[in-house]
């Protein structure tokens, strides 16, 4: 709208102004009223709306996340794995990023089953990236069963990233030591990534037990 009336009030001038040179014999004074009063018919518009309230602005974003939350619901449910896994790479990381607290009631009122215990994984495997001390919290909220598959979940993906934080979470939640899994992933850690194990090995007091096995793996892999 700002575009038509600069075109008609450049337009009004380069009218009067074409008007003087032409006739020789008008005032320049009178130039000035008479374009003036050209323009403000031009600015007053209704076609001017004005903005959305914040109010309107924070109802259309809870709506939009409840209608994440459906759609997820709805995938959870479907026999179509491919539209569970759409729902699971395209909407769950925009509610997780946008109002996860949503999500957690969504977990905790899903029917025990394969759909409850994928969508708890999913969350951990998502949620420990994006946030790890949020997801960490939200872990420790749930019963001992879903604890411990979450946390398991969350080791294993950031093992992948960052092995350093997969010993804390693994530690913190007490998994990965009586299988082994810890253990092994910290010796394909030393042997991918020898310097980063070592100095993280060596920022660990002597002694402790709790890191005396992987102590041993890395040594056995720096060995080779």
């Amino acid at each position: 709208m700002r575009v038509t009336v600069s075109l008609v009030a450049l337009i009004a001038v380069l009218t009067a102004v074409s008007a003087v040179h032409l006739s020789g014999t008008r005032d320049a004074d009178e130039l000035q009223p008479q374009s003036a009063a050209r323009v403000p018919a031009s600015i007053h518009s209704p076609m001017i709306q004005s903005a959305p309230s914040i109010e309107d602005i924070a109802s259309s974003g809870q709506e939009r996340n409840r209608q994440l939350v459906t759609a997820i619901e709805r995938a959870l449910v479907s026999r179509d794995l491919q539209h569970r896994e759409t729902a699971f790479n395209s909407v769950l990381p925009e509610l997780l990023r946008e109002e996860p607290d949503r999500v957690i009631v969504m977990v905790a009122r899903q029917e025990p089953g394969e759909a409850r215990d994928a969508l708890r994984d999913e969350v951990a495997r998502q949620w420990i990236t994006k946030d790890r001390d949020a997801a960490i919290e939200w872990m420790n909220s749930l019963e001992q069963v879903d604890r411990t598959a979450s946390a398991t979940i969350a080791t294993r993906t950031l093992a992948a990233i960052n092995p350093a934080q997969a010993i804390v979470v693994a530690d913190q939640f007490g998994v990965g030591h009586d299988d082994g899994s810890l253990e092994h992933m910290v010796q394909i850690w030393a042997t991918e990534q020898p310097d980063a194990a070592r100095r993280w090995i060596e920022e660990q007091p002597p002694g402790e037990p709790r890191t005396a096995q992987l102590r041993a793996r890395i040594e056995q892999a720096r060995s080779r």
